[in-house]
């Protein structure tokens, strides 16, 4: 693994190689065995994400404990390279088909320190992260661009990852996506000693209620 970037000076870096293949392969290979066996299921008319230009395959940790849990294990490795004690929030997993985009935004308190990962390109093809320059920008709106201001490309393959400060980076992905489909997981935490860290473990509230007993 090789991070690429001054994450506390620029507010992202980019990370190669933060899993092995055969690893994001046999997760792929679980997640189309135990979520779509067949086929994925889109309904073109039901609501969608404001930074998506039409629906697409989604799923959330707490629908599929799998990616709970890499959001869980990833932690110590996020506080390890940004050099801050963090909480997860939540996490999910995203398919994109050819000719997306990602609107440029920014996202809500839960997602302080962000995470995007690259699981697989169906035809091998890159499909570049944006990310603004300026953390101090008062831009938010969602665009397609970034309306004239700086910005970085960061092109990943699949077990590559970008980190990122989800509320203060602009992000998104401005091109059309080339592939037929393209397979992505979205990783957030907060600070814990931060001013969002209300917003932790939203997808396994913590509680003391836990009773175990054994079977006779």
């Amino acid at each position: 693994m090789r991070v690429y970037g001054d994450y506390a000076e620029n507010g992202h870096a980019l990370i190669k190689g933060l899993l092995d293949e055969r690893v994001i392969k046999g997760l792929l290979y679980d997640i189309q065995k135990d979520l779509a066996p067949d086929r994925l299921s889109i309904d073109d008319q039901a609501e969608y994400a404001p930074v998506l230009i039409r629906p697409s395959f989604e799923i959330y940790g707490p629908r599929y404990t799998p990616l709970k849990f890499l959001l869980w294990g990833l932690t110590p490795i996020m506080e390890k390279m940004i050099k801050v004690k963090l909480l997860p929030t939540y996490c999910f997993f995203r398919v994109y088909r050819k000719g997306d985009i990602c609107k440029i935004h920014r996202d809500r308190p839960a997602c302080e320190h962000s995470l995007t990962f690259t699981v697989a390109y169906s035809d091998g093809l890159t499909w570049p992260f944006h990310v603004g320059s300026d953390l101090h920008d008062e831009f938010y709106p969602m665009s397609h661009d970034f309306e004239g201001r700086k910005y970085t490309e960061l092109l990943m393959r699949p077990g590559d990852g970008v980190m990122y400060r989800g509320i203060d980076a602009a992000h998104g992905r401005m091109h059309g996506n080339p592939n037929a489909w393209s397979a992505h997981i979205f990783f957030h935490w907060v600070e814990a000693e931060g001013q969002h860290s209300s917003a932790a473990m939203e997808e396994a509230p913590l509680s003391d209620q836990v009773q175990f007993e054994f079977a006779e």
